[in-house]
């Protein structure tokens, strides 16, 4: 039986939580909890059965053998710093802070940990995975969101952007991931994805952000282009409960958990 910690206990979080004790109770179980915010840890305790302990992140990771991480792009470097210190399987959701700190490379190499990065709303990773094999030439994301999912954004505050005011698409963001991730961490987890994936310096990916008020529903359009051909895909997904995240990306890592708990594999 996986001992499992969940750490972030928002929306994510949540549903993260009650997939588990609802499709894996045949091989893990919940073993502890843990939010900066301990009213939302205890919101999500209570909806639980058995309910687990919440307690500090260092207990988390001590009680856990898979820690899911769904906190912030923010918290990323500790929690993946000490999972894989503790020799912890660890699954992030928050996918940008792996570009916003390296660190974590070298100590997966000396941990004896796995690391698992969901694709999240974006689809394709599997066949740009395998054109990465070979020479990849470039790789360009677009993102449409309604303005309600991006107007907290740190980028879109700095520069007082007053996307309610908006009548028709607007491209608000060009940049590279790495910069994306910066500017909009709670929205552009696919850029940092497409990154990993790739394996293309960052310089070489291009990214754009554009506001939509007419959207229902998040896009992203993908284009990566190499030796061997040309990947393209664009993916509509309703927004989760919490309108920054797709409903695709929290599927996508209840699906990334049946491939750990399961004994099929399916796909790159």
């Amino acid at each position: 039986m996986i001992r499992v910690g969940l750490i972030g206990c928002g929306t994510i979080g949540s549903q993260l939580a009650l997939a588990l004790q609802r499709s894996f109770a045949h091989a893990a179980r919940l073993a502890a909890l843990h939010d900066a915010d301990r009213a939302r840890a205890t919101a999500l305790q209570r909806r639980l059965h058995p309910r687990p302990p919440i307690v500090s992140l260092p207990d988390v990771i001590r009680r856990s053998d898979l820690v899911l991480e769904a906190a912030s792009v923010a918290a990323v470097p500790e929690v993946i710093g000490r999972s894989l210190r503790a020799n912890r399987d660890v699954l992030v959701m928050s996918v940008g802070g792996l570009l916003t700190n390296a660190a974590w490379r070298r100590l997966l190499r000396r941990s004896r940990a796995r690391l698992y990065i969901p694709s999240g709303a974006l689809a394709g990773l599997d066949g740009i995975k395998a054109m990465a094999l070979g020479r990849l030439a470039s790789a360009q994301l677009t993102t449409r969101k309604p303005p309600r999912a991006l107007r907290d954004a740190p980028y879109v505050r700095a520069k007082r952007l007053r996307l309610e005011r908006l009548t028709r698409p607007a491209v608000i963001f060009q940049g590279t991931p790495r910069q994306v991730v910066k500017a909009f961490p709670q929205n552009t987890n696919v850029a940092a994805a497409l990154s990993l994936a790739s394996g293309l310096p960052n310089r070489r990916i291009r990214v754009r952000v554009v506001a939509d008020p007419a959207l229902r529903r998040n896009q992203h359009e993908v284009e990566v282009t190499g030796d061997c051909g040309r990947i393209q895909c664009r993916i509509e997904s309703r927004p989760s409960a919490n309108p920054k995240t797709s409903e695709l990306a929290v599927r996508s890592a209840v699906a990334t958990l049946h491939r750990i708990f399961d004994n099929v594999s399916i796909g790159t």
